[in-house]
Formats: C-alpha cells, structure tokens, sequence
C-alpha cells in the first residue's frame, strides 16, 4: 500500500503505508461516529523517510472533513488485519509500534525491513488504467469521485479528451480519454444548478473503458446515467491539494 501524503497548499510526498489504526474509545453514538471520522492514522514515513510515524487521516483541529492521505495503491496482501480492517505489515504489531514510534531513535532493524519492504515502488504520476486493479487505486484516491465536478473539459486537436475535476477530497484529477471516444456531458455543465457527481464507476468490457458519474452501474446502463464516457483507453493524474 502506498499513498501521498499531503502537507497542505499543493505539497506532498509518497510514501509506503505500514499500518491503520482507528482508536474508537466513545460510547455515545454519535461521538463514535465523530471519532470514526477524525481519530484514524496510518503508519507511513516522515518527510525524509528515516523514521515511521502516524498520520492522521483527517486534517487535525478543524471541524471540516479534509483527507491529508490519498491511498493511490490499495495492496494490503502483506498485511495481518481483524474484522474491523485494521492492523499493519506483517512483520510489525500494535505493540511493537508503540514501543518505539514517539522516540526519534527507532530500531535500525525494523526500518531496514520497512526499507526493503519499499524498494521497487516508483510513482506514476501519469497512470494509464489497465486493470481492475489501477480502477480500485483510482477510486480509492478520488472518493469515488463523490462530490466531484468537471472544471475543465477540452477536446484536443488529436482526439484526446482532457478532463480536470475539482471537488474531490484533498485533491483534483485529471482524466484523459481517447481511442474511438463517444461521451456526454450535457446535464453535467458547471451553469446547471445540479453538476456535482454523488458516485461514479468505471468498467472495462469490450476492449472499451467505460466511466459513468453514478455508483453501481453496468455497460448495458450506458447513456442512462446523467454523464458517460466510453474510450479504448483513460489515464489520470492527481494533482494534491
């Protein structure tokens, strides 16, 4: 799993995440609903990626809901979880973390392993969609594109559809569209009252990409949903916040 990790106006770094923590400890309902939003932290690097430290997921002190990690790869297949989805890599624990995450000197061992844990990741910062699985990464960085919009929408000279969203959580994306391209996105212009996407899916079938701003939806739907987008290939950019 990695992410980036973003420390405001437009600056980030990515780092591989080593662990997710939630510590509920509200009764009251609603209180544990508040905490189940701020109180989640990931184990990731510091800055200069010479210690692990927690991050929370939310912006920390304010009443607004501002994501400060975008997963952007979701593989937890090294990781030991329980029923409720959290825990870390395996070679780590609960315990062994909190035996050393507030010192500045940690164990030279465990961040070696952490090290060779990460060597071979590089960053795409242009991501064409292959699989399922850069779909699942997509997704999980943009929020599923809930409360998104299109801000910015170009058709170049050589065919390729150049979109940038903005409204997503803690980020805007970039999408590009090309290759036997068929879209519409006439109820979705920013002069109508209702241009906000609540949910999207994207499905590949047929040799085609197919990108809707609706949840759950299938190829047979397609032209049902209020903004589509059909094209042999899609590529993304996220441009952190």
């Amino acid at each position: 799993m990695h992410a980036i990790i973003r420390l405001g106006n437009g600056i980030y770094y990515i780092s591989m995440v080593f662990g997710y923590y939630k510590d509920i400890t509200a009764k009251d309902n609603y209180e544990r609903y508040v905490q189940e939003i701020h109180k989640p932290y990931w184990i990731v690097w510091d800055e200069d990626k010479k210690r692990l430290i927690r991050w929370q997921h939310m912006v920390p002190n304010t009443q607004y809901i501002i994501p400060q990690i975008l997963i952007i790869d979701i593989d937890q297949s090294n990781w030991d979880m329980d029923s409720d989805g959290v825990g870390c890599v395996d070679f780590l624990s609960r315990e062994l973390l909190a035996s050393f995450l507030d010192k500045e000197d940690q164990p030279e061992d465990i961040l070696q392993k952490c090290r060779l844990m990460d060597e071979g990741f590089v960053y795409e910062e242009v991501k064409e969609i292959k699989d399922k699985k850069d779909i699942d990464n997509l997704q999980c960085a943009a929020g599923g594109f809930h409360d998104a919009f299109i801000a910015e929408e170009n058709l170049q000279d050589d065919g390729t559809l150049h979109l940038r969203f903005e409204g997503v959580w803690g980020c805007q994306i970039e999408i590009w569209l090309w290759g036997d391209l068929e879209y519409d996105t006439s109820s979705r212009h920013l002069e109508d009252y209702d241009y906000w996407w609540y949910g999207s899916t994207i499905l590949q079938g047929n040799d085609f990409i197919y990108f809707f701003d609706d949840d759950n939806m299938t190829v047979d739907k397609i032209g049902e949903s209020r903004c589509y987008f059909k094209a042999r290939h899609m590529r993304y950019r996220i441009i952190p916040e």
